[in-house]
C-alpha cells in the first residue's frame, strides 16, 4: 500500500537502464523501509531481489546503486554521506563503499532516495538529476578527463554551478579493479571497485543539481533532537580531537604502540613517522579544515604543495589511511610525495588503500627476488623511493606497462605471477587490509576483517576496536558485555558477542545514512541508539524503538552475508592472511599476533547464528529476522544451515 506522504525520505527510487535508455521512478516500498530503514539496508534488499547470482561484476548485468538514508540531507550531525552498493569486481562478493562531502544531500535534494543503474550505454554518458527528474546525456566529450576536469566541465556546461558531481577518472574508465567513485572533487568512495563498475557501464558521472527540499514530520521536535545531538557531539573530547587533527592525528600514537602498518605489514613501527604526521602536515602544508554536509566535527584537511617536483593545487587530504598506505607501507618519509599521491589518486579516481597496499606488496616481492625487472619493464622497486612510486600511480591509472598488472590489485596480481608472491598478499576475500593491524589494535578488529561481507575492512559496518577504546556508545542495555575484555584477549571472553552488538549498531548507521565517526565514544557523547530513535521518529513520523533500529542493522548484516553465500562464499573465505597470524618481529609490538583466528570466527558465528562448519546462516536466524524468503532461496541452493 503506498505511503500517503513521505517525511525524511523523498519516497522515490530511480531505476535507470543504460542499455535501453529507460528511466523509471518508483515509490519506495514501505515494508522495506520498516525492515531495512534505508541506506545500505534498502540497497542490499534491491541487490538481493534483482541481481542474478553469478553475474560478472564488469558486465552490463551488474547493478550499481547510489543510496541515501532518511537522515541524509537533514540537520542530523554526520548526515552527509553517500553510499554505493554493487557486486565487487575486486572480490566477486558484496561490494559497498561510502564517501562524505555533500553528494548524498544533493541526491536527496534532487528528488531521489536511491538511484539504481544497470546495463551499459553504447557510448559514454552522464546522468543529470534535478527536481525529481532524470536525464541520460552524452559524455563523449568528457571521456578521458580527470575527476577535477570533468567536475568543472559539467558544472559549467549544465549551468548547475552549485551541483554536486560524482564521477570517475581514467582509472574507472580503464577498469582498474580498485577504481573509486569521487564526489565533490576529492571525496572518495574508494573501496571494492565501484569506479570500475561505473566505467564498465560507460557512465562518466552523476550530476545532482538539487531543486527540492525534505519534509519533516515534527519540525520543532526534530530540531530540538538534532540540536541536542549536536551539543552532545561537541561535548565529547574524542570528537573535538578528531576535528582538531583529523584522522591523521592518530598516526603517531599508533606508531608508538607498534601498530602503524609499515613495509607491507612486516612491522608496525616506522622511524620516519614524524615526517608524515599531522604535525608536519599542519605546520607546512595545511590550508584549513573542512567538513562534510551537516558535520560538527570537521575532520577533513585541505592542503597543498606549493612548488617542486611534488607540487599540487589545493586539495582535500591526506587522511590517515592514505598517509599510512602510501607513506609508512612503502616506507616513504616524504609528506610532499604523499600529498602528491593523494591528489593524483583522487584525480585519477583510485582507492588509496588498495593502491598503497598493492605497490607495497610489489616492492616487497621485488626485494625478495620474486618479481624481477623483466616483470616491471625495467623499473627497480625500492622502499622509500617516492619518484618511482608517483610514476607507478600514473601507470596503474592508465594501465601502462607494469601498471596494467598492478591495476588488478595485489591478490589478482599475485595469482597471475605466482612464485610465492601470494604469501605476501594481505587480504581477505581479495580486498587488501586497511591501515590498522588487528595484532596490535584489537581482536574485535580481527573478527571484522575475517567476516566482513566486503572483505578486510576497518570501517564497514563500523570501526570495531571498542575493546581498545573501552567505550560503550550506549550499547550496554542492548547486550554489549561490560567491562569489555582487554583488546588483546581472544576467545572465551565474549569477543564474538560484543562484536555482534557493535556490528548491529554500525549497520544502523549505514541504514540511516550517517558517518560512523559519530558512533564510537561514551554514551553521552555519541549518536547512541536512543538519540537515533528519537531523531528518526520526529523526522519521519514512523515510530521506532532503539532495539528495532539495531534489529534492522542485524537484518542488513545477515542479508549481506546471504548475498555472499548465494555467490558461493563459505567458511574458508573468512580467513585472515598469513601475516596476521605471524608474530610481529620488530618494534614496540614485537611478538604480537592473532593466536586463535578460527576460535574468534567460531564465537562470532555463534553470536550471529551462523553454522561453524560451513559459514552458512541458520534457518532459525533468518526466520527470527523475518527473512523467510531469503532462507527459502538459500535452501533451494543447498546453502542454508538447518537449525
Amino acid at each position: 500500500m503506498p505511503q500517503a506522504r513521505w517525511y525524511g525520505y523523498k519516497g522515490r527510487l530511480l531505476k535507470v537502464d543504460l542499455s535501453t535508455s529507460s528511466i523509471v521512478v518508483e515509490e519506495l516500498r514501505l515494508d522495506y523501509v520498516k525492515s531495512y530503514i534505508g541506506g545500505l539496508g534498502y540497497a542490499a534488499r534491491l541487490l538481493w531481489d534483482e541481481l542474478r547470482p553469478g553475474t560478472d561484476p564488469l558486465s552490463p548485468d551488474n547493478i550499481l546503486i547510489a543510496t541515501t538514508g532518511p537522515f541524509t540531507g537533514t540537520l542530523t550531525p554526520g548526515s552527509g554521506n553517500i553510499f554505493w552498493a554493487f557486486k565487487s569486481p575486486q572480490t566477486n562478493a558484496w561490494g559497498e563503499t561510502r564517501s562524505g562531502g555533500r553528494f548524498g544531500a544533493w541526491l536527496k535534494y534532487s528528488g531521489f532516495d536511491l538511484v539504481m543503474i544497470r546495463g551499459r550505454a553504447p557510448e559514454p554518458v552522464y546522468l543529470y538529476l534535478e527536481g525529481g527528474r532524470a536525464e541520460i546525456r552524452s559524455a563523449k566529450k568528457y571521456w578521458g578527463m580527470t575527476v577535477h576536469e570533468v567536475t568543472d566541465a559539467l558544472r559549467e556546461d549544465t549551468g548547475a554551478h552549485d551541483a554536486s558531481v560524482a564521477a570517475i577518472g581514467p582509472a574507472g574508465e580503464n577498469l582498474v579493479r580498485f577504481a573509486a567513485i569521487i564526489n565533490d572533487y576529492d571525496r572518495a568512495a574508494g573501496r571494492t571497485g565501484g569506479g570500475a563498475v561505473m566505467g564498465s557501464k560507460n557512465l562518466k558521472a552523476i550530476v545532482a543539481a538539487g531543486g527540492e527540499g525534505i519534509e519533516v514530520y515534527d519540525p520543532e521536535a526534530f530540531l530540538e533532537a538534532a540540536l541536542e545531538a549536536q551539543r552532545a557531539i561537541r561535548s565529547d573530547p574524542g570528537m573535538r580531537a578528531m576535528g582538531e587533527h583529523g584522522t591523521i592525528g592518530g598516526l603517531l600514537g599508533l606508531n608508538a604502540m607498534g601498530g602503524l602498518p609499515t613495509a607491507n605489514f612486516s612491522t608496525g613501527y616506522f622511524e620516519g613517522a614524524y615526517s608524515i604526521s599531522h604535525e608536519t602536515l599542519e605546520r607546512n602544508y595545511m590550508i584549513k579544515r573542512r567538513a562534510c554536509h551537516s558535520c560538527v566535527i570537521g575532520c577533513s584537511r585541505y592542503s597543498y604543495v606549493a612548488y617542486g617536483r611534488f607540487a599540487t593545487p589545493p586539495n582535500e587530504g591526506p587522511e590517515y589511511e592514505t598517509t599510512d598506505m602510501n607513506g609508512a607501507m612503502p616506507m616513504i618519509d616524504n609528506m610532499e610525495a604523499i600529498i602528491r599521491v593523494n591528489y593524483l589518486a583522487n584525480n585519477y579516481g583510485m582507492d588509496t588503500i588498495s593502491l598503497g597496499h598493492t605497490i607495497s606488496w610489489a616492492i616487497e616481492a621485488y626485494q625478495k627476488g620474486l618479481i624481477t625487472k623483466e616483470d616491471t619493464g625495467g623499473l627497480e622497486l625500492r622502499w622509500n623511493d617516492p619518484d618511482t612510486y608517483v610514476q607507478l600511480v600514473e601507470m596503474i591509472a592508465y594501465r601502462r606497462g607494469f601498471g596494467d598488472l598492478l591495476a588488478e590489485g595485489s591478490y589478482r596480481a599475485a595469482m597471475k605471477i605466482g612464485r610465492g608472491t601470494e604469501e605476501l598478499v594481505n587480504h581477505v576475500k581479495g580486498l587488501e587490509l586497511p591501515a590498522h593491524d588487528p595484532r596490535v589494535e584489537s581482536k574485535m578488529l580481527a573478527i571484522q576483517y575475517a567476516i566482513s561481507p566486503r572483505g578486510a575492512c576497518h570501517i564497514h559496518p563500523i570501526y570495531p576496536p571498542y575493546d581498545m577504546m573501552q567505550v560503550d556508545s550506549g550499547l550496554r542495555e542492548y547486550g554489549l558485555p561490560w567491562p569489555l575484555p582487554d583488546r588483546l584477549s581472544e576467545t572465551g571472553v565474549g569477543k564474538g558477542v560484543a562484536y555482534r552488538v557493535v556490528a548491529m549498531y554500525g549497520e544502523s548507521y549505514n541504514n540511516l545514512g550517517l558517518c560512523n565517526f559519530y558512533a564510537a565514544g561514551p554514551e553521552a557523547g555519541v549518536l547512541n541508539p536512543k538519540r537515533l530513535a528519537r531523531l528518526y521518529t520526529t523526522l519521519t513520523g514512523i515510530e521506532i524503538a532503539p532495539q528495532q533500529l539495531l534489529e534492522a542493522g542485524e537484518r542488513t548484516w545477515n542479508l549481506k552475508r546471504a548475498f555472499n553465500v548465494r555467490e558461493g562464499f563459505t567458511r574458508k573465505d573468512d580467513r585472515l592472511p598469513k601475516r596476521m597470524v605471524t608474530p610481529i618481529l620488530t618494534g614496540p609490538a614485537k611478538g604480537l599476533k592473532v593466536d586463535n583466528p578460527d576460535g574468534l570466527v567460531d564465537e562470532a558465528y555463534d553470536a550471529f547464528g551462523w553454522d561453524r562448519a560451513t559459514g552458512y546462516i541458520k534457518r532459525s536466524t533468518l526466520l527470527r529476522l523475518g527473512m523467510k524468503d531469503v532462507a527459502d532461496q538459500l535452501a533451494s541452493m543447498g546453502r542454508l544451515a538447518e537449525g
